[in-house]
């Protein structure tokens, strides 16, 4: 009886062994691991001792499955597919805009259509698309390390400055003016003001034309040089470009203690620029260090959606009205408008609707069919401000459609007390103003006048237009009526100031046609 127990007892212990000896070259068993890893350690018989984010299985003696790699980067990525005996080969997705640094070079999707958990060959080379990579500036704070073909270092210094005028010299201290772009701002050199092109880059387009990464790469510069505490301007070979803007390596500083950092390696450092240094520039090796290394971020300018750039063809199209009425929603996106063209300065034109207008800033393109009269439609148009004027920019010739002409904009009767943001851009008439003071500067003619209640009003002559205060016989005390578009000038403008308020006193009116100012008396 004894022996029977016994035999009972024992036969469910070997059944159990004989399966697990039938099973171990199939089912994965914990081993201790070699090193300190927060995640699961898997051997078989058949396999060695790897590390692993999660579960990963032998199927057979030459099979895995592919491991879930949500969250890891590029090195986490390749140290846990080579540990399993796998080859990895990378590609960006750039099909989604990514809104934080932590969502950059990290892991997206395996390619060829495998996921996590299909089995592959062992030596297999598996397809991993990651976001685009984490960037950062370095080559900016050791300039000191390089030289140009006399010796001497790149970084600057007060020593090379001081005393110095960059009209005069090439070198000295400069203020800002006017923001224009990432790679193009105005600085007053003493007192006079010069519009500067900065040297070796070339930021995407955000005035006349608009690209991706226009806008981000226009903050990024002004940004940087309100908070300077110096700014230097550096030439080097050719002064000036064939636009006469002055040509500068730009430095600043944020204290006097801190050393000076070159703003043109800086934007295309962090990719907010392709290079386009000279090949004979003293800063040619370390700009196309740069270049080579943000290239392989494809951040930005290489590659990266832009969350602001509209990139449709067209955009929505909408009344001239309604864009005035809703102009912050739609800044930097595409718009389609149609209207009458009022008047023309320079190359640039107003197109108006009913009783709203808006200002077209055409850049360097020109057009025949651009003539006060003709009603026209503008297509993929990029609402924008101008020291707080709202105009459009992006004009294409391709874009352009030639309408019915309509009849000629009648300029609506205003006073001091109407102006508002919604008649920005419209054609608009001033009665029985009195002339204060005539003004002729570099870009053009000021006139100052006042109404019957005192209040002080701007007349505005673009040099474009080529009206010269001669050649309108106007002085002091003259009284006048006048015609033009409605605009606005605020060189202090901030575009991210939500409680802005429109100055009145800052309005103007845009001279385009001689014959829209009438003498009311006076010789």
């Amino acid at each position: 009886m004894p022996k029977l127990f016994r035999l009972i007892f024992a036969m469910p212990l070997l059944l159990f062994l004989i399966a697990c000896e039938n099973l171990s070259t199939t089912l994965p068993t914990t081993a201790q691991p070699t090193t300190e890893a927060p995640t699961s350690l898997i051997t078989t018989a058949a396999s060695t001792t790897i590390e692993a984010p999660t579960t990963v299985q032998l199927i057979t003696s030459n099979q895995i499955t592919l491991p879930d790699l949500e969250g890891k980067s590029r090195s986490e990525i390749t140290e846990i597919l080579e540990g399993l005996g796998l080859t990895v080969k990378y590609y960006f997705d750039i099909s989604s805009v990514f809104d934080s640094e932590d969502d950059y070079d990290k892991f997206i999707r395996f390619g060829s259509n495998l996921k996590s958990g299909d089995p592959v060959e062992l030596g297999t080379e598996v397809r991993v698309y990651t976001s685009p990579l984490s960037i950062e500036a370095k080559y900016i704070y050791g300039l000191d390390e390089y030289k140009d073909s006399l010796g001497k270092p790149l970084q600057l210094v007060e020593a090379d400055y001081i005393g110095k005028d960059f009209i005069a010299d090439g070198i000295g201290v400069v203020t800002t003016d006017r923001y224009i772009d990432g790679d193009t701002t105005w600085f007053n050199v003493g007192r006079q003001s010069i519009s500067v092109r900065y040297l070796g880059i070339d930021t995407p387009e955000s005035t006349a034309l608009y690209e991706p990464w226009g806008k981000a790469a226009a903050r990024y510069t002004e940004n940087k040089l309100r908070n300077a505490e110096t700014i230097v301007l550096q030439a080097e070979g050719e002064r000036t470009d064939n636009n006469g803007r002055y040509l500068a390596w730009v430095w600043y500083r944020n204290s006097a203690n801190s050393d000076f950092v070159l703003l043109n390696l800086e934007l295309v450092e962090l990719a907010y620029s392709k290079n386009k240094v000279a090949s004979g520039s003293r800063f040619n090796e370390v700009l196309s260090r740069a270049n080579g290394d943000a290239m392989q971020t494809k951040r930005r300018v290489w590659g990266e959606i832009d969350p602001e750039y509209d990139y449709s063809k067209e955009g929505s199209q909408m009344t001239i009205r309604y864009l005035v009425e809703n102009f912050e929603e739609y800044v930097g996106l595409k718009v389609t408008v149609t209207g009458t063209i009022s008047r023309k300065v320079g190359s640039h034109v107003y197109l108006q609707d009913d009783d709203y207008g808006v200002y077209i800033y055409t850049g360097f393109t020109s057009s025949a069919q651009l003539v006060v009269g003709a009603n026209l439609t503008f297509g993929g148009m990029v609402p924008t401000y101008y020291s707080g004027s709202p105009q459009l920019t992006n004009f294409s010739t391709k874009q352009l459609f030639v309408n019915t002409p309509g009849s000629l904009v009648v300029p609506r009767v205003i006073t001091y007390n109407d102006l508002t943001f919604s008649k920005i851009g419209s054609l608009v008439k001033f009665e029985n103003l009195t002339v204060t003071s005539l003004y002729t500067g570099a870009s053009g003619a000021t006139i100052k006048v006042r109404d019957g209640n005192n209040n002080t009003i701007t007349i505005r002559i673009d040099d474009s237009t080529l009206i010269t205060l001669e050649a309108l016989n106007l002085k002091v005390g003259d009284a006048i009526d006048v015609i033009g578009p409605l605009s606005y000038y605020d060189y202090d403008y901030d575009g991210t100031n939500p409680n802005y308020v429109y100055d009145k006193s800052k309005y103007q009116v845009m001279l385009a046609d001689q014959q829209d100012i009438t003498k009311i008396n006076g010789d």
